[in-house]
């Protein structure tokens, strides 16, 4: 899996100024928009908290993945964001998310959606590559880590 040809620098955002999950999403969402990969933020929005209604997508440590499949998305992305720890987007381990992969897929991307969502669960599960994402100052940092893990 090539996660390194989905995320772009430009898709990844380092500010710790958002407080909650809702203002997260639509940082990222209006991202996403602006750099083309979704068409109609709001839509995408929506498809974000659809999934989270399932469970949430925060998995431990400090690290979430949310993800969402929607017409809207124009071409398969990835976003990274860094942010304060959000008192209301909770990991499974009771942690508050500060790190996360956001995935947008289009509609019909079924097989994509979850190679995706299964190889960053899987290297998400290595203590030493949550470590070096939270330490990560600046988007080149966020690539190398991503290339060194080979993404």
């Amino acid at each position: 899996m090539e996660i390194i040809s989905l995320i772009e620098k430009k898709n990844i955002l380092f500010d710790t100024s958002i407080a909650s999950k809702s203002e997260l999403f639509q940082r990222l969402a209006e991202l996403l928009n602006r750099n083309g990969y979704v068409s109609d933020q709001n839509l995408f929005i929506e498809a974000l908290y659809a999934r989270e209604t399932e469970s949430s997508t925060g998995i431990e440590k400090g690290f979430g993945i949310p993800h969402a499949k929607s017409q809207s998305v124009i071409e398969p992305t990835i976003a990274f964001a860094h942010v304060s720890e959000l008192e209301d987007y909770i990991a499974l381990d009771e942690s508050k998310v500060e790190c996360l992969f956001m995935i947008a897929v289009p509609e019909q991307a079924n097989d994509k959606h979850l190679e995706i969502l299964s190889f960053l669960a899987r290297k998400l599960m290595d203590d030493e590559i949550k470590e070096k994402l939270k330490s990560a100052t600046n988007e080149d940092e966020v690539m190398q880590i991503l290339i060194e893990i080979g993404g």
